[in-house]
């Protein structure tokens, strides 16, 4: 710690040099009590208020990031008033419960810290930081664990997010044949864009939950009460209209993994497989007897697992279609493209159900021929395969499903990027 207190000395004043006199240096750094200064969930923390912070678009002359074991650490140096820069950055620190973790300095071109106008309040009893921290009024424990708790609500909010927002992004990717987009509600009749945002907006509580089990590795019992909870909600918005289950239980394994992975180390999806593999052989001997659902008469007639076995089996489609989007990232319709590749691959149990194996066949193989055209080529066909599929009524939710899924996992990885590249 002393060796990074005198780097970052040495550090200031280099950039300071830079500086004129209306300048300023801006320190980001992390609160954290305790000898373990820097976790996955540490470096979210502090990516995220760096994209809070470039957002004001303060002028920026340079900056230096320092990542290590004593914490990450920004220095940028602006060409702006420190006091004005002081009390815009104070309302970040203030901005949501887990920037109280944030501290930003702010040094004016002389090098001297500017001090806060509202002082800050204490993690544990919410009373003036400095009073308690004199009187040692609290453990070094409980600030721990308060710490603990705003970095675990922070996470799981920033992962619920994210999930909401991929949900969204498969929404208006258009075209996508036969299913609801900006375009047209594919071969629905009781489903529209706005019926699919309320669908979505509801389930945000479950996705922040699914995350928050991961967090403590809490298990699959209360992952699955919380899934049935969440059905319950999405049904309530949708008056009945089956939006998406299917997501509930596959994006709330890969939350509860991207969590886990956040709190013990160890690769999402691998988690979220793990889990699933738990207790997938019972689901689907249970939708074998039950035959209640779409997906229990199509793996009953067809023997395709659907959600659960892509859930137990990896995420290969998932993973795959995460791949196409990076593949496809240059292109002007990623999203559909990699539609596009994943109904070649898929045997979607939503086709099986409307359309039997023949439907499936014929979807799979006007795709491939896409897939074989000139890229400029493609969205006008798939245009026109959605024009087909309506006729036929044919409407591969599946492989929205995991073109959702492929959004979800691709925001991850660029996420966590920062976090595998130092090695946490």
């Amino acid at each position: 710690m002393l060796d990074a207190r005198e780097r970052r000395a040495r550090a200031q004043a280099e950039l300071l040099k830079q500086a004129d006199a209306s300048g300023c240096l801006v320190s980001l750094s992390l609160n954290v009590a305790g000898d373990v200064k820097r976790t996955a969930k540490t470096r979210l923390l502090f990516d995220e208020g760096l994209r809070a912070f470039d957002a004001f678009g303060f002028p920026e002359i340079t900056r230096r990031i320092f990542d290590g074991a004593t914490g990450t650490e920004a220095l940028i140096l602006l060409n702006a008033d420190a006091g004005a820069v002081k009390k815009t950055l104070e309302r970040l620190e203030d901005a949501f419960p887990a920037a109280r973790l944030y501290d930003f300095d702010v040094l004016n071109a002389d090098g001297e810290k500017l001090s806060r106008s509202v002082p800050r309040r204490c993690l544990v009893c919410d009373g003036p930081a400095a009073a308690c921290a004199r009187s040692r009024a609290h453990g070094l424990d409980a600030v721990k664990a308060a710490t603990e708790a705003l970095l675990d609500g922070f996470c799981a909010g920033l992962l619920a997010d994210t999930a909401h927002a991929a949900l969204l992004r498969e929404l208006h990717t258009t075209p996508k044949p036969g299913l609801v987009d900006d375009d047209n509600t594919g071969a629905h009749t009781d489903m529209d864009v706005p019926l699919f945002q309320k669908s979505a907006a509801a389930l945000v509580p479950y996705f922040q939950t699914a995350a928050s089990l991961g967090l403590r590795d809490a298990g699959m019992a209360p992952l699955k009460d919380a899934g049935l909870s969440a059905e319950r909600a999405m049904f309530a918005v949708t008056n009945g209209v089956n939006t998406h289950k299917g997501m509930i239980y596959s994006a709330g394994l890969l939350l509860y993994g991207m969590g886990k992975s956040l709190s013990f180390g160890g690769d999402a999806v691998k988690h979220a497989a793990a889990l699933a593999k738990t207790d997938a052989e019972a689901r689907l001997r249970n939708a074998l007897t039950l035959r209640d659902t779409h997906g229990a008469n199509v793996f009953a007639s067809h023997g395709v697992r659907g959600a659960v076995g892509e859930a137990a089996d990896g995420f290969f489609h998932a993973c795959y279609a995460a791949d196409r989007l990076i593949a496809h990232r240059d292109a002007e319709n990623p999203g559909a493209l990699t539609l596009c590749d994943v109904l070649c691959v898929l045997n979607d149990t939503n086709l099986l159900h409307r359309g039997g194996p023949e439907g499936l066949r014929f979807v799979q193989k006007s795709a491939m021929a896409i897939v074989k055209l000139p890229e400029a080529a493609r969205i006008g066909a798939l245009r026109a395969l959605d024009r087909e599929l309506i006729e036929r009524n044919l409407s591969p939710g599946g492989s929205a499903d995991v073109l959702a899924l492929a959004y979800l996992l691709d925001a991850w990885r660029t996420r966590s990027k920062e976090l595998w590249e130092v090695g946490v």
